[in-house]
């Protein structure tokens, strides 16, 4: 039997995860594979840090939180595909996950740039232009789209407004969240 919480108690483990992640954490984004548990050593090249708002999470509701104020990168530290992120506050990681800018139709993808279409992530494999509409969907590889090919990755989180970085270009993150499930 799967267990059950209350909206109460989802939003109070929402908003515990809010005080631990704490004031003003620093939000790098990574290219490379992402380490395999949230305590291994960064991995990659760091390609954009910020420093978030002193409130950067807005409290729950039904369960979820979202980013609050301004979260962006005047300029990045270094070029390539944001693949993952972590939030820190110091050196210890508290948040972790996949970087994705929104799936468009009609558009030139290429191997490496991660999208996210209904709430999943999904990393081209073979370049070239996705549909006119629908856009990759399912889990799994050889996900064809127009004719880009994807990867099934994860669920997206944090949705940035280009995964394909330059160093000193600025760089925002459109939308992050998370949702304590079990409702």
């Amino acid at each position: 039997m799967t267990t059950k919480l209350s909206v109460a108690a989802r939003n109070a483990m929402a908003n515990a995860l809010t005080t631990t992640i704490g004031a003003s954490p620093s939000l790098l984004i990574f290219d490379g594979t992402r380490p395999t548990n949230i305590t291994d050593a960064d991995a990659g090249t760091v390609l954009a840090t910020m420093t978030l708002p002193a409130t950067p999470i807005g409290a729950a509701s039904a369960g979820a939180i979202s980013k609050s104020g301004t979260w962006e990168d005047a300029s990045a530290d270094a070029a390539g595909y944001a693949k993952y992120y972590r939030i820190k506050q110091g050196a210890t990681v508290h948040y972790e996950g996949l970087c994705a800018q929104n799936w468009a139709a009609s558009t030139a993808y290429v191997v490496g740039q991660q999208v996210a279409r209904n709430g999943l992530v999904y990393r081209c494999t073979t370049a070239g232009t996705s549909a006119s509409s629908g856009g990759p969907s399912g889990t799994g590889t050889g996900i064809t789209d127009g004719s880009a090919v994807w990867a099934y990755q994860g669920v997206a989180d944090l949705i940035l407004d280009n995964t394909n970085i330059a160093a000193g270009q600025g760089v925002t993150i459109n939308s992050w969240s998370y949702t304590r499930g079990n409702a």
